[in-house]
């Protein structure tokens, strides 16, 4: 082992990622982090978090993700919030630290498994931490969870190793039981950091096939497994059963069994919903269409390894065209990923010398994209970058061992192209950093990478917005709508911009339009409903109160619009009715207390009115609705006494 290559690769890792030491909290964070009450050691129980998903909702809701990542979580609790409490500085540095430690980890690895000759582990290693298609991963704070399911994986992978107790270089003689349990623990733990962590356990198994493979085949031939015609001749010379690969390779399938049941038993026989709009290459009726498309995904994903240049944080919608034909030329491009890899599978069968260290590069890069390849089951996204986190540890052991091949015909000049490569990643790297600072940064880079993907636009334009400039934010929503006319999103967002602007009319119309997606439904129905009771029509906004009621009986928001309706129309009963179902709903719900104490005040009940005008500051002090109103029922009582 050279500590140098550990200490350079280590380095390099840091190095590269010091400028998202300053980031925020973007994209995923805000749900993830910012209102996760899960990562609250002041607000829950630690307990909860093992009952949860990843978000913060229980497994068992029917809008639940089904993402149990309950150690990423643990770690966000006692690592950061407990410390540092929201501070994003926090998260960043021990994402860093997290990454930094995987391609140790990695170069520890390569060392093992190929010895450190030629700098092997140091060109892989140095490779993997610099990378571009990482800083989804590392910038992304929820990108922890590929983070940390890494250090497991290779900490199970290592164990693994060393359970292998070796005699000689390629023959296991005996099984340390220790370690191997120490593998099936942090295969649990990679899994309960993310869920593609299982497959570390699917690696381990081709490690021992690979190590054991003359042996293994020898044994199968004499069998008759294999055809040997020489087979009857040898048959009472036959060597004893390598039975100690046998056990390890049933008691591994058996913890992977046990630990994909659990997993399906914590989806509490549900399973995740998705936007059919959003993956349609998933959800597409035609089977040809679907697997040629995920076949052009796959090789997407493939020329991100290749060449990290367009990077964006959501691939979705229309940002990757679908594949209909066989004759289409977009075919091309997953015929010659997948040749490739064959190629290389098939050589190593056939050299011995290269089987092992290249059928292990093969086996980190293809086991831990199967999950996510929306091949074996449904995924909620088109293109991740973060996924690519895992793979991409067989994808820089294959590079590390194509510079050695290719020194050995062009000596220095290839170490003069790695390293130059080296530098332009870790300038893409550091840039890209820049971009995922701010939500505003991040989604303006989106636009310009991935102009088809309209959800970029829409997201861009609410940034727009929330900084004031309307007129900018109304122009991105339009350039959406050119794009895919039904995007519901962009209109439910045009339609506010238009509520601001006083053009009510033109607000209906775009929340009329938004009415067409389930996921803009039932927030475009309130506000049609308001849009509605300030053009004077409150029988109309009535009903669309109490459709919105009917398909979502947990909207607060809804209770209280409607009941502030009954209000100004009189219907005092009503609207204290609706008024106490909203609070029941959300507690906290500031807006609520408010509206219903100065109800009260107008119904001449005091009393009551003073306490949940007091409820109201005391859940926002600031609120100057409640501190006039409390005044007013102060003075009035005060005037009575």
């Amino acid at each position: 082992m050279r500590w140098m290559d550990v200490f350079l690769s280590v380095s390099m890792s840091v190095l590269v990622y010091l400028n998202s030491l300053n980031g925020g909290l973007v994209f995923d964070d805000i749900r993830g982090i910012s209102k996760n009450e899960d990562i609250r050691t002041d607000v829950t129980s630690v307990w909860r978090l093992w009952q949860d998903d990843f978000w913060g909702g229980a497994m068992s809701r029917e809008q639940s993700h089904k993402s149990y990542r309950p150690l990423t979580v643990l770690s966000y609790r006692y690592l950061n919030y407990a410390i540092w409490g929201l501070e994003p500085f926090s998260y960043h540095l021990v994402n860093v630290l997290m990454h930094a430690t995987v391609t140790g980890l990695l170069v520890l690895m390569t060392t093992i498994l190929v010895g450190g000759a030629d700098h092997i582990p140091m060109f892989a290693g140095s490779l993997f931490a610099v990378h571009s298609v990482h800083t989804e991963a590392v910038n992304n704070i929820v990108g922890r969870a590929e983070l940390l399911s890494a250090v497991f994986f290779l900490l199970s992978f290592i164990s693994y190793v060393r359970s292998c107790t070796a005699s000689n270089e390629f023959c296991s003689s005996k099984t340390d039981w220790r370690w191997f349990t120490v593998s099936l623990l942090m295969a649990a733990c990679s899994m309960l950091s993310k869920e593609q962590g299982v497959t570390c356990l699917a690696i381990c198994t081709v490690y021992d096939i690979l190590v054991h493979f003359d042996e293994l085949s020898q044994w199968l031939s004499i069998k008759g497994l294999v055809p040997d015609r020489k087979r009857r001749n040898v048959v009472k010379h036959m060597p004893k059963p390598p039975f100690y690969v046998f056990y390890r390779l049933i008691l591994t399938a058996v913890c992977v069994i046990v630990l994909l049941y659990f997993r399906l038993c914590m989806n509490s026989g549900t399973q995740p919903i998705f936007k059919p709009e959003e993956l349609r290459a998933s959800f597409h009726p035609d089977q040809q269409t679907r697997m040629l498309s995920f076949g052009y995904i796959h090789a997407f994903n493939a020329w991100l390894l290749l060449c990290p240049y367009s990077l964006c944080c959501d691939w979705s919608l229309g940002s990757i065209p679908l594949v209909h034909s066989l004759w289409d030329m977009k075919n091309l491009a997953p015929l010659t990923v997948y040749a490739v890899i064959a190629i290389l599978f098939l050589n190593s069968l056939i050299k011995a010398e290269e089987r092992f260290a290249v059928g292990m590069s093969l086996a980190f890069l293809v086991v831990p994209f199967m999950p996510s390849s929306g091949v074996v089951f449904r995924v909620g996204f088109v293109v991740a970058e973060r996924v690519m986190y895992l793979p991409s540890i067989g994808f820089c052991m294959l590079v590390a061992l194509g510079i050695k091949r290719l020194s050995s015909y062009f000596g220095s000049v290839t170490y003069f192209i790695f390293i130059s490569l080296l530098i332009l990643l870790s300038i893409k790297t550091f840039d890209r950093n820049k971009d995922w600072k701010t939500d505003f940064s991040l989604y303006q880079s989106g636009i310009k990478i991935n102009p088809l993907n309209v959800k970029m636009y829409s997201n861009y334009g609410l940034e727009l917005k929330n900084k004031g400039e309307q007129a900018k934010a109304k122009h991105i929503y339009e350039e959406a709508l050119k794009i895919e006319p039904n995007y519901s999103e962009a209109m439910f967002n045009l339609g506010n911009v238009y509520s601001d602007e006083g053009k009510l009319e033109d607000a209906l119309y775009y929340f009329r339009g938004a009415l067409q997606s389930s996921y803009t439904r039932p927030q475009a129905l309130n506000n049609m409903a308001t849009m509605l009771l300030k053009l004077g029509k409150s029988e109309e906004a009535e009903q669309h109160f109490l459709e919105l009621i009917q398909l979502k009986p947990d909207h607060a928001q809804a209770y209280n619009n409607l009941a502030s309706l009954y209000g100004q129309t009189k219907q005092h009963d009503k609207a204290e009715t609706m008024f106490k179902k909203a609070i029941n709903v959300l507690p906290s719900y500031t807006e609520a207390h408010f509206n219903y104490g100065t109800l009260l005040y107008q119904m001449g009940r005091m009393s009551e009115a003073e306490s949940y005008l007091r409820m109201a500051l005391s859940l926002n002090p600031h609120h100057k609705g409640a501190q006039n109103n409390l005044q007013v029922v102060l003075y009035d009582k005060t005037k009575k006494s």
